[in-house]
Parts: structure tokens; C-alpha cells; sequence
């Protein structure tokens, strides 16, 4: 839903915020070993959010661009399959990195893990 809102025109501040949850958490539990996207996929993902929010600040628009749906079809794949095949501790791992993201001052949980892949 949250996908789908972004794509109409109907997201909203909340609906990205979810969508940037939703990136990394499915990046760390690939990162656990259990997915196989692409890593580039996980960071255009990540810019086309940040562009998005960006275009909000000026626009007051909520939208994903036409060109980046492809990235996030993508990863809710991906994110579809852990659910099928990650164990639940692995996702309950996943969001404690994502808190731990938060409470840091880095820009990207996606460059330095990226990195040794």
C-alpha cells in the first residue's frame, strides 16, 4: 500500500519513511545471507529516495518517479521472499540495525556494508 501510494501521488512524509525502512531492513537481511539483489539495486533505491525527498521540500509532492519503480518492485520482491525464507530472528536483527542506524550520525547503512561484498 505504502509502494502504491508513493507511485500515485499519494504519499506523504510518513509513507517515505516507510519506504526507507523498508530498503534497509531488506538489505540487512539479505546482508544476514538470506537474498540476492542486487547491492546497486538497495543504493539507486536509496538515491531515488533521497531525491524524493528532496523534490517534497520544494514541490510538497510526495511521488516516487516513474523511471525508479522498477527499484523498489525490486526490492518488495525481495523483501517478499525473506519473509518466506529468513527466519524471524533474523528479521527482528535487521530492525535492531536499523535502530542502530538511526541513533548514528552515518548517511547510509549501505556503504561501508556494501563495501565488503
Amino acid at each position: 500500500m505504502t509502494f502504491a501510494a508513493c507511485q500515485s501521488g499519494a504519499g506523504s512524509a510518513y509513507l517515505f519513511n516507510e519506504l526507507v525502512q523498508l530498503v534497509y531492513v531488506t538489505f540487512f537481511v539479505q546482508d544476514a545471507g538470506y537474498g540476492d539483489t542486487d547491492l546497486i539495486i538497495y543504493a539507486r533505491a536509496e538515491a531515488a529516495l533521497e531525491r524524493g525527498l528532496q523534490r517534497a521540500e520544494v514541490e510538497r509532492l510526495w511521488e516516487l518517479e516513474a523511471a525508479e519503480l522498477p527499484l523498489f518492485q525490486a526490492v518488495l520482491q525481495q523483501a517478499d521472499r525473506q519473509l518466506a525464507s529468513a527466519p524471524k530472528y533474523v528479521h527482528a536483527d535487521a530492525r535492531d540495525r536499523l535502530k542502530q542506524f538511526a541513533a548514528s550520525a552515518r548517511a547510509s547503512p549501505l556503504r561501508p556494508t556494501a563495501s565488503r561484498h
